[in-house]
């Protein structure tokens, strides 16, 4: 799958020969490492990790591809960043059936907690799922971490 994802359909943004997109909830994603980049990466909007550790630059459209081998119920979406401007807007959406977006009035370190309905993913290894994020200005994100609510 991740091969596939890599060289074939060019929709993720790194290949290590190692890696699987499949994801555990409660798993930490770390964007800060280039040594350990984060698989789940899309090839459209990332950038690599900063070599200061500040996190992976993100501009325009982009999201997260990977895989659930059972469906995770409600999920809580958080991550880290800094914003480069105020009045930095983020919305993550999932296919056309579920949007939301985070509003980030101030520039310089942030953190979002938002809920995902059940239902929104599928669980299956060798089916992708897609989170699609937007932003109309340029972000540096450190964190991701999808878990269970409750």
């Amino acid at each position: 799958m991740a091969y596939r994802m890599y060289y074939l359909d060019k929709k993720t943004h790194i290949w290590d020969r190692n890696q699987t997109l499949a994801y555990i909830p409660g798993s930490l994603m770390d964007l800060t490492n280039e040594r350990e980049r984060c698989p789940y990466l899309s090839r459209e909007g990332w950038d690599i990790p900063e070599v200061d550790g500040s996190g992976s630059p993100f501009s325009g459209k982009g999201g997260l591809y990977f895989t659930l081998h059972r469906e995770p119920g409600v999920l809580k979406f958080e991550g880290t960043l800094t914003t480069q401007e105020a009045k930095t807007d983020l919305t993550i959406s999932v296919g056309k059936t579920w949007s939301q977006t985070v509003k980030f009035d101030k520039a310089g370190s942030q953190q979002f907690v938002i809920t995902l309905p059940a239902g929104l993913f599928i669980a299956d290894p060798t089916e992708a799922n897609y989170l699609s994020l937007q932003s109309n200005h340029s972000i540096k994100f450190k964190t991701f971490k999808l878990s269970h609510a409750g």
